[in-house]
């Protein structure tokens, strides 16, 4: 037990997780305001998606790769979604289902130029990251969409039992299902043989390119879930929905561990790292800091957190 407990707290994920804890007693100590009941609903509610978006990115990284248009997948999905519903007047869960599929194949677009063209993934989802967020004010003039109705806004605004928010379920959900994926099935070996050693697995038997596809497929899908959890709880569709969620999505993943090389890491390492970077945003808000200081300790962090990474292969390189 006691050398469980060493391990974990030598892991990056350990370390950033007491760190987080840390610092919530600290703003707590400090504002008497943090572990109230409706200040840790409101907390979980607004992680869950730094969180989700976090699991979309760190199945790329896993590859070795990287997806810079999460957030742009997010939004256009959340717009398409709106659309169908307050426009098309489809069924709002019919609809949520058809921007889902749409997650899925912007995706897949992304896998398609990397596999089929082999070109970088930097490049490829700078591009299409670029090409999403036009549609979206194209399609969109600038001008949100309202109407949402609340037959499904109650998936982003409600809670269980008053005070866990359906997000934060949907979250733990979702990280039960890729936790079960990467650790015991086929899939989730032949991700992190790729990320590790692509030569290597593709001498094994693995099909490279196939699971490229479905990973990027797969980021798709869970970037879509995100944006559309978004247009729930805001009950519309704003244009700037996900704008600033490919850093910390990045962020979230090597904070908790996840290599930027790829082959190592995981979920529960996103999830630590999801909570260090919202915890740090909800407490400059209680402690009524400038909300423009957020973006600067987010770029510190990440600067951080690059540079853990850096050490962390260079020691690997040298065992």
């Amino acid at each position: 037990m006691k050398d469980k407990i060493l391990g974990m707290v030598k892991s990056t994920a350990g370390a950033v997780l007491i760190v987080t804890i840390l610092m919530t007693v600290i703003v707590q100590l400090l504002t008497g305001h943090f572990y109230t009941a409706y200040n840790l609903s409101t907390f979980s509610r607004s992680a869950s998606f730094t969180i989700i978006i976090g699991f979309a990115q760190t199945l790329v990284l896993l590859l070795g790769g990287i997806d810079l248009s999460v957030a742009s997948v997010a939004g256009l999905c959340s717009m398409i979604f709106a659309m169908l519903t307050t426009v098309g007047r489809v069924n709002p869960f019919l609809s949520i289902m058809i921007a889902l599929m749409a997650g899925v194949a912007l995706g897949a677009i992304n896998g398609i130029f990397i596999c089929s063209l082999n070109l970088t993934p930097f490049i490829v989802t700078l591009a299409t990251s670029a090409l999403y967020k036009g549609i979206i004010y194209v399609a969109t003039k600038g001008i949100p969409l309202t109407g949402i109705p609340e037959s499904v806004t109650i998936i982003g605004q409600g809670t269980l039992f008053g005070i866990i928010p359906y997000p934060a379920i949907i979250m733990v959900i979702l990280a039960v299902i890729l936790i079960y994926m990467l650790r015991y099935t086929s899939f989730g070996r032949h991700i992190y043989a790729v990320g590790g050693n692509e030569h290597a697995a593709k001498i094994v038997g693995i099909q490279i390119n196939k699971t490229k596809m479905a990973v990027y497929a797969l980021t798709g899908f869970i970037s879509a879930l995100a944006g559309i959890l978004m247009v729930l709880r805001l009950g519309s569709s704003q244009v700037n929905i996900g704008e600033n969620w490919a850093m910390p999505s990045i962020t979230a993943g090597v904070l908790g561990g996840t290599s930027m090389n790829g082959g190592s890491g995981g979920i529960g390492g996103t999830i630590v790292g999801g909570l260090l970077m919202s915890v740090i945003s909800f407490s400059i808000s209680l402690l009524g800091i400038s909300s423009y200081w957020d973006q600067i300790v987010t770029g510190v962090v990440v600067l951080i957190a690059v540079a853990i990474d850096a050490i962390r292969r260079r020691n690997n390189s040298n065992v």
